[in-house]
Parts: C-alpha cells; structure tokens; sequence
C-alpha cells in the first residue's frame, strides 16, 4: 500500500510545505517571521493537509533551531516561539511528527545525491548560519542531537568576541543595511559602497567558518545554500578567504557545491526523514 509522506520547512520569513509528486510537487509557501506563533504554523500545516487528495501517513519537519531526539524544539532564534513544541503538537494524535534542525534536514536531501562513503558537509546561510553533516551516510548528531549549531560558534573581532550569526547571518546583517533583502540587492546592484562593505565583511567571516569546517571534517563535499550566500559578493568574498586560509591539501580535495534544489532543500530532507 503506498504511504503518503508531507516535508514541512520552517524559515525565519516563510514556511514551505511540500508532497512529491511523479510529475513535481504539490506544494504551499505562507509567510512566518520572528513573531510567528505555534498556532499559525499548526493552522497553515492543517490547511495545506486539508487539500491534499489522501490523509498523510506522515509529516517531517524541519526546525530552525536545536531538537531534542526529533520531538521537541529546545531552541529556536530563528523563531523563539517554537521553543518547547513537539511533534505530538502538530500531529495531534493523527499521523506522527518527527523534527529535525533544518540544516541535517538539508544534508539528507544533498547526500543523497554522492557516494554513500562520501563526506558531505552543507552549510546554510539564511537568517542564521547553521552546518550539518553526512560521514559516510551517518549523519553527525553529537550526543543530543545538536551537533552542528556553526552560528553559535564564535570568533575574535576588533569589537571583542561575536557568533558565526552575528558576523555572517542574513538577520543581522539586514539589521546593519537598515533594509529589506530586496533593497540590499538593489543597493548592491547600484555599487553602493556601505552596501558593498558590509557583504564583504560578511563574506570574509563567512569563508573563515567554511575554512574550520574544512579543516575540522574533511569533507568531499560542501555545498552552501541559503539566500545570504546569494547576495552578490558574498561567496566570492567567502572563497577567496578560504582559498587563503585553508591548508591546500584540504582544499584540493573538498568541491565547493551549490544546492540540487535550493528552494526545497530543507523541506525534502524532512521529507526523506519521516519517509525512512
């Protein structure tokens, strides 16, 4: 009997849910943000199954934050409110939920795509900047599954020591562009010197985080996604730090990859989760 299975993908600014289909996706995108409680996320999911022609057998979830065993948000900075959810809550008791943090949502959907003894490491910079990775088909989980959490780690600066977050993220770096995404790509477009600076500085401190990711995994692999890593400048500012700073050896050996499906990435790999 076939079994039907839903990926759902959390953002800091949409939610993204998704049924594959032989001939694409039926799928549904609504707004999130900061703010955005529980109870709209429940209510979009609901909607979205409503209009789905069978009953889910499923729904995998891919959280923006720290998840404890796949049933409960612990942390999220992305979207606070989540914190302390479970799956149980968006299932209510009709089909089970099961949560992962977004990124090794992200790594089950790329992996998928190289060797099983390959190394995949994927980066995602979004809001956040956040890393997951696949060891010859384990994914890395750490003790209780927060393995990964790359926008908490921290580095030096000449205004004192600051996250991975705070120096490469979206969320703060629109802060400082006082701007929308849009008009940072606009301004960006026009050459627009503060602009220009600021992804640059962003980029640097993008490319040192992938310098000790290449450094401490080894990967075959990296592939960097989110919508920061497309600003322009950005990743070519992120390769040239990295190119300089990791040992040669390491970086002959790692390929620098953008995502198979940028725009699904998360919400496959949770669907890939709840459907193994």
């Amino acid at each position: 009997m076939t079994k039907h299975y839903v990926g759902v993908d959390i953002g800091g600014t949409k939610m993204l849910m998704l049924y594959p289909t032989e001939n694409g996706y039926i799928e549904k995108k609504v707004p999130t943000g900061r703010d955005c409680p529980p109870q709209q996320l429940k209510a979009e999911l609901d909607a979205f199954l409503a209009e789905l022609p069978f009953a889910p057998d499923g729904v995998g979830m891919a959280i923006p934050g720290l998840v404890d065993d796949g049933h409960t948000v612990r942390i999220s900075n992305v979207v606070p409110l989540l914190a302390g959810v479970t799956g149980e809550y968006f299932g209510a008791g009709r089909f089970p939920v099961r949560f992962l943090n977004d990124v090794k949502a992200a790594v089950l959907a790329e992996a998928a795509h190289y060797p099983a003894d390959a190394v995949v490491a994927v980066i995602m910079a979004g809001t956040g900047i956040a890393l997951g990775i696949s060891d010859k088909g384990e994914l890395s989980a750490g003790s209780h599954g927060f393995a990964g959490e790359l926008g908490f780690s921290v580095t030096d600066t000449p205004e004192g020591v600051q996250t991975f977050d705070q120096l490469a993220g979206g969320g703060p770096l629109l802060q400082q562009a006082g701007c929308t995404p849009q008009e940072l790509h606009e301004r960006l477009a026009r050459g627009d010197r503060a602009a220009v600076a600021l992804i640059e500085r962003a980029g640097m401190y993008f490319g040192l985080a992938m310098t000790n990711i290449m450094h401490l995994f080894d990967p075959d692999v990296l592939v960097v996604g989110g919508s920061t890593s497309t600003y322009p400048g950005y990743m070519e500012k992120a390769l040239e730090t990295a190119d300089a700073h990791t040992l040669p050896d390491i970086r002959r050996g790692c390929t620098v990859a953008r995502p198979r499906d940028m725009k699904r990435i998360a919400a496959l790999g949770a669907w890939e989760l709840i459907r193994r």
